[in-house]
């Protein structure tokens, strides 16, 4: 597939920067996968605004996981399947009740700070739950405290370089085989660079911003999805869009 870029440009023009990994976004995707590429190997992590822009940082609910020996991947399982309605894909939700305690167990190793009482997780039991499995942090600031912890270790990693403020216009792919090699960056000042790297890993969130009335964050454009669209990637689910569920529409609020 030929690259249809949105904008016009000669890379040998522009300055050129190399690293091993590229990870676009900055939400629990974007940190931990900049996390765990710095054990192997150079990361650039580029993120529009901030570190603390994304949607997680704006999750209020807290994070379903097996963790009580009362609940079980089983009827973790089923209470998924039930309340998806058949729009489920049972290999996902296969992987997501199984490995999920694994994920709040490695957030934990990063920092993050759920709810306790009496020296055990504060679990509580939610809409389509079964069973008490919902991890809480600060009461209803469970994205806000993922992202602090992660955002910390992020920062302190001397193996990740972070760009804040930096806007990736399009993937950068071969002519001959359309592997992605990099990306075109649009730096603060308004200047581009293109950047190159072994692997470039997309985390750049949703397209909630195509609604007028949105509880999605300003940074949910759905750009990441488009580059990736024009790359040649695969787009699925499209219609899936999460709007928070507790939220009231004010005019001029």
């Amino acid at each position: 597939m030929i690259p249809r870029y949105l904008v016009d440009f000669d890379l040998d023009k522009l300055p050129r920067v190399e690293t091993d990994v590229i990870v676009i976004g900055a939400g629990i995707a974007g940190l931990y996968s900049a996390i765990q590429s710095s054990k192997s190997g150079r990361v650039l992590m580029i993120t529009k605004k901030s570190l603390f822009d994304s949607n997680t940082r704006y999750a209020q609910g807290g994070i379903a996981a097996v963790i009580s020996d009362e609940d079980s991947p089983e009827f973790h399982r089923q209470d998924t399947l039930v309340a998806g309605a058949g729009l489920c894909d049972p290999a996902a939700v296969d992987v997501l009740v199984h490995e999920g305690p694994q994920g709040v167990h490695e957030l934990i190793k990063l920092g993050t700070q759920f709810d306790e009482e009496d020296g055990q997780f504060a679990l509580t039991k939610e809409g389509a739950h079964s069973q008490r499995r919902i991890l809480h942090a600060n009461g209803d600031a469970t994205g806000f405290e993922i992202v602090r912890a992660l955002a910390e270790k992020v920062k302190s990693d001397p193996a990740i370089e972070l760009w804040d403020d930096h806007f990736v216009i399009d993937l950068l792919t071969d002519d001959g085989t359309g592997i992605c090699v990099g990306a075109l960056v649009q730096k603060p000042d308004g200047t581009r660079v293109g950047v190159f790297g072994k692997a470039t890993v997309l985390c750049t969130g949703g397209t909630g911003q195509l609604y007028r009335y949105t509880t999605n964050p300003e940074v949910a454009t759905g750009d990441g999805i488009a580059m990736a669209y024009r790359a040649g990637a695969v787009i699925r689910d499209m219609e899936f869009v999460q709007f928070h569920p507790t939220s009231l529409c004010y005019p001029g609020a």
